[in-house]
């Protein structure tokens, strides 16, 4: 067995994720877009949430290769927004299952993942303590998870360019929060 066999699978999973909701693929659907036996594929994957998870498994490795010096946040945003808009039917038919929790886990790990760099780093060498930083990642991770699933889920029928541009206004936010909490930390440590 090859793992060209193993692409040919998961290339032919995405096709048919793209043409219906996750929860209505069968096994069955995908041995026969790869004009392979249910063996073959079970040789590879023990079911198809095995595929989901590999496919974000995928889009996450892919937006922690894209980080860059400077805007980090921004370039990793911008991938998974980019790749959701240019995958709509995808998003769509993961959203339209039961099984949307895996998209709902993968956003949240990629925003943790972002988020804990970023605020990290601009918190570093300030006043502020740990649990107030942590407290920061997760406010900001639950908003802009849930921005993204309310994106999601109603159509995506804004363009990734207008979702950014509200996300540069958050994380002025984030960065002003940060810089006014270490102020107010630093006025009650000498006074």
């Amino acid at each position: 067995m090859s793992t060209n066999t193993k692409e040919h699978i998961f290339r032919s999973f995405i096709i048919i994720l793209s043409e219906k909701p996750f929860d209505k693929i069968t096994v069955r659907d995908i041995v026969e877009k790869a004009n392979i036996n249910r063996n073959t594929f079970y040789y590879y994957y023990s079911d198809i949430y095995e595929l989901l998870e590999e496919l974000f498994s995928i889009e996450e490795k892919s937006m922690v290769d894209s980080h860059s010096k400077g805007f980090r946040w921004f370039i990793s945003f911008s991938k998974i927004i980019e790749t959701a808009y240019r995958n709509k039917k995808i998003i769509y038919n993961i959203c339209a299952s039961r099984s949307y929790e895996y998209l709902e886990t993968y956003m949240f790990k990629s925003c943790n993942r972002v988020l804990t760099e970023y605020v990290m780093e601009i918190a570093e060498g300030k006043n502020i303590p740990d649990h107030t930083v942590d407290f920061i990642i997760s406010f900001y991770e639950y908003a802009i998870s849930g921005t993204l699933t309310n994106w999601y889920r109603t159509g995506m029928k804004e363009k990734p360019e207008e979702i950014l541009q509200e996300f540069m206004y958050m994380f002025e936010g984030l960065v002003g929060t940060i810089d006014n909490i270490a102020k107010k930390n630093d006025n009650e440590n000498t006074v």
